[in-house]
């Protein structure tokens, strides 16, 4: 790889077991460091959405960043309250919490938000206490195109909508007593925060009379935190909701916040030409980066140059024919053993890939701030036969 290629995580290609994900604890601070310093200076508060990524060692580093987690189901739920002990916040949101869950559920987490007003209804009366029950709100205004990742989309799953819970305000107020706060999440890796100011604005003229009520609102996750971005919008926002309505104000990031630490590491396992062009065979797949196969995106590769060089298509190792990384040059020729760098693959790979065809999962590395690199999980053939049943 060449010189632009320098990063902590590339300069660990080399000694690593391939397939790996490496995990840069350095850019991991930088970045959540920038998240927690916009959120702090317009009053806002920071939890790391676990969905993105569930790396405990990751998670034991980010416990003293933020002020808590958000989890999706109650595995993740009880994993966030083992690191976190007592020390910071869990939040619980599912479509899917069940009778069986809801006590254990409880116990774990300081807010749960129902993802329904029918679930608000079956469960609002199973708090004990210790856990302020809010609820999910659809504000049903769609700014994400792909429906796919829209929370918003046509017959949304995710929230009550917002109409049907001024209907119950306006008409049925008895029915949101207890409510102690709401969560909007709806957008996905933007960078525009007069979004969510817009759908500030959305619950604040719709919603008004309830907001008053409540002790809390979290404004979600999918905003992008970056030295340089302007925070204007989001200042407006958080200000709206404290000094009209003395709402302590979370937001949630996890894309945010994992993606520029985690890299994934492959060999060069066959070359071979096809079709007048050459294929680089890699002892990884797209199994190992999902996001790149359902988005259809071909990820950053270190020392991919843009013209010249030496130019491959790098191929999963399974026998999908679409397990391909995408088009890539290089400056010198690649050969087997070769080390590929697949660059800012931090959020969504570890917790989506899998074994399809039987192949291993990457190993994966935790590279400290203070330079040291170490195994934190290596799979086996033990891990493949429980998945299957054995």
């Amino acid at each position: 790889m060449d010189a632009e290629a320098s990063t902590p995580t590339t300069r660990e290609a080399d000694v690593v077991h391939t397939p790996a994900y490496v995990f840069d604890e350095s850019i991991l601070l930088t970045d959540a460091k920038t998240a927690r310093e916009a959120l702090a200076a317009s009053g806002g508060h920071l939890l790391f959405a676990m969905k993105a990524s569930a790396f405990a060692p990751m998670l034991k580093s980010l416990s003293s960043q933020v002020d808590g987690f958000h989890a999706s189901s109650l595995f993740e739920a009880k994993l966030a309250r083992e690191i976190l002990g007592s020390r910071g916040l869990v939040h619980v949101t599912t479509p899917a919490i069940t009778a069986d869950e809801i006590a254990e559920l409880c116990g774990l987490a300081d807010m749960i938000s129902f993802n329904s007003l029918t679930h608000w209804d079956r469960f609002k009366a199973s708090g004990n206490g210790d856990a302020k029950l809010g609820l999910r709100i659809n504000p049903e205004m769609s700014l994400i195109a792909d429906e796919r990742y829209d929370p918003c989309r046509r017959h949304s799953k995710l929230g009550a909508p917002i109409s049907d819970v001024r209907e119950a305000m306006l008409n049925e107020p008895a029915r949101l007593e207890g409510l102690t706060g709401l969560l909007v999440h709806s957008n996905s890796e933007s960078d525009d925060f007069r979004e969510v100011l817009e759908t500030v604005h959305q619950l604040d003229r719709l919603l008004s009379p309830l907001l008053s009520q409540l002790e809390w609102i979290n404004l979600g996750g999918g905003y992008m935190f970056r030295d340089g971005t302007d925070y204007a919008a989001l200042n407006e926002a958080i200000s709206l909701l404290r000094s009209r309505y003395d709402l302590r104000v979370y937001m949630e990031p996890g894309t945010s916040i994992i993606r520029r630490s985690g890299t994934l590491v492959a060999s060069v396992v066959d070359l071979f030409a096809s079709g007048g062009k050459m294929v680089a065979v890699l002892d990884a797949s797209v199994n190992h980066t999902p996001e790149a196969f359902e988005f259809q995106f071909e990820p950053d590769v270190a020392g991919d140059l843009q013209k010249g060089g030496h130019r491959y298509i790098l191929a999963g190792a399974t026998c999908l024919a679409g397990d391909l990384f995408g088009e890539y040059a290089f400056a010198e020729p690649l050969v087997p053993g070769s080390r590929v760098v697949l660059k800012d693959v931090g959020a969504y790979t570890m917790v989506k890939a899998h074994m399809f065809n039987g192949v291993n999962l990457p190993s994966i590395y935790w590279l400290a701030a203070d330079g040291k690199c170490e195994l934190a999980k290596r799979y086996t053939f033990e891990d493949f036969k429980t998945r299957c049943g054995v």
